[in-house]
């Protein structure tokens, strides 16, 4: 028996149900139960829980009762369809900033589960949620990787970001027994570069991973590397990629180096899986059972078949609710449905996310993804940029809380050295605001090279 089946039907559940005290293994045998209903019961299913939350809303979550009443709403009974409810205040990052304490309901407080994250708008940005939703979180993500043959217990390698900065040896030792566990091999790929990129290619072909998830950018200079110098690869059964938009022509740099299909996937820290490609590749499914997803326009008005801001619900979120959330990416949803036997109806493209590489002199290539993921520790910092114009140089622009006079830039120093093998001149730069792009985007890195 393959380590996966013994992992799905013995250790996951005994890790959850008896190790854990948790509902997880549940919540996953619900998730994959509901790809067995038709697109109609689905929406039913989202409209009924969507309406569970809204009733909870405005009766513990002061800062929704209050707006809402601002916009005329003198019952929640008047929400009764999803075009009315398309009506409702848009959420935005600087509103969850501004009004914290108010949206997170009383009865949950004290058992919320506490979550950071950079952004991709440079912006670190804090939320909460209760167990529960984390719990589904987790359930729809492994549902997702399930359905491209990344399943749990998978051999899967991780190129993915790890914790920056110095981590305990009891917490590194505590991750590794984790992954070991779930049967992921994780590779850091903040740490890869020229000069290293061959040993990220020895330890993928001495795994033989039955699957590969990772950044999109880390991937495709690795697929270059391989194909430029005419390795023979270890073939994996699949590789799912995540962060970042997919172009096609990386898709295609990635299954000519890896010899394999390329599913991408669709999340943000937030509400975590949104969307996932299945084996089709001809868009990414959305994940309605737990979310609402929707797009709009410069005038906020709901539309589909063309690039909108999108605008999320989070329907198990009783912690922090998040509602008509903006996230601050664009996407384009459609009507379409897949011939693939997936009910989960289509979001046809992400438009809105890719942050700039930064480029160092000795030729190693730093993610944009490496400093929102560092600059979430930095509670001082309210907005950042990382700005490059030459190759030896990055500027740092920061926007810092009223409440720091006299910041220690120290720490972010000796991070970004470690990755640029102190490659880089670093300057900081205190401004009082970061611009944002026509589109109403601010871009957390800037090339210029």
């Amino acid at each position: 028996m393959k380590y996966s089946s013994i992992f799905t039907k013995f250790l996951f559940p005994f890790y959850y149900r008896v190790l854990k005290k948790s509902k997880v293994v549940e919540k996953v045998n619900d998730a994959n139960a509901r790809l067995l209903w038709d697109q109609k019961k689905l929406k039913e299913y989202q409209w009924q829980q969507l309406t569970n939350l809204l009733n909870f809303c405005w009766n513990n979550v002061p800062y929704y009762k209050r707006v809402w009443q601002e916009a005329g709403i003198t019952s929640i009974e008047q929400i009764n369809n999803l075009d009315k409810f398309a009506k409702l205040p848009i959420l935005t990052k600087q509103d969850v900033m501004a009004h914290y304490n108010e949206l997170i309901p009383e009865c949950n407080k004290a058992s919320n589960i506490k979550k950071s994250t950079g952004g991709s708008t440079g912006q670190p940005f804090h939320f909460e949620l209760n167990v529960a939703s984390h719990e589904a979180r987790l359930a729809i993500a492994w549902r997702g990787y399930r359905e491209v043959g990344a399943g749990l217990g998978t051999k899967t390698v991780y190129l993915w970001g790890a914790s920056l900065g110095k981590v305990s040896f009891l917490r590194r030792t505590k991750e590794s027994l984790y992954h070991r566990f779930f049967n992921n091999y994780m590779l850091n790929s903040f740490e890869m570069n020229q000069n290293n990129i061959h040993q990220y290619i020895e330890k993928i072909n001495n795994i033989k991973p039955d699957a590969i998830v990772s950044y999109v950018n880390p991937l495709v200079e690795l697929a270059k590397y391989i194909i430029a110098h005419n390795i023979k690869m270890h073939k994996p059964n699949t590789i799912v990629t995540g962060a970042e938009a997919l172009y096609e022509h990386q898709r295609e740099l990635i299954e000519k180096a890896f010899n394999c299909h390329v599913h991408n996937t669709y999340g943000c820290r937030e509400f975590m899986l949104i969307s996932s490609e299945c084996e089709k590749q001809k868009g990414l499914h959305i994940n309605i059972d737990q979310l609402v997803v929707e797009t709009i326009n410069e005038k906020r008005e709901t539309i589909a078949n063309e690039s909108g801001d999108i605008v999320i619900t989070d329907l198990t979120n009783y912690g922090m609710p998040l509602i008509r959330y903006l996230n601050g990416d664009c996407a384009t949803l459609t009507n379409d449905t897949c011939d693939c036997g997936n009910p989960l109806p289509m979001m046809n493209s992400v438009d809105g996310r890719k942050l700039d590489i930064i480029k160092c002199p000795n030729g190693q290539l730093i993610p944009g993804e490496l400093f929102p993921h560092m600059f979430k520790d930095f509670s001082w910092i309210y907005i950042f940029q990382v700005v490059q114009e030459q190759l030896d140089e990055i500027e740092i622009k920061l926007v810092l809380k009223e409440q720091e006079q006299n910041p220690d830039f120290s720490a972010i120093e000796s991070i970004i050295n470690e990755y640029a093998a102190e490659s880089l001149t670093i300057k900081f730069n205190i401004v009082d605001d970061i611009p944002l792009t026509p589109s109403g985007k601010r871009r957390v890195t800037v090339c210029k090279i």
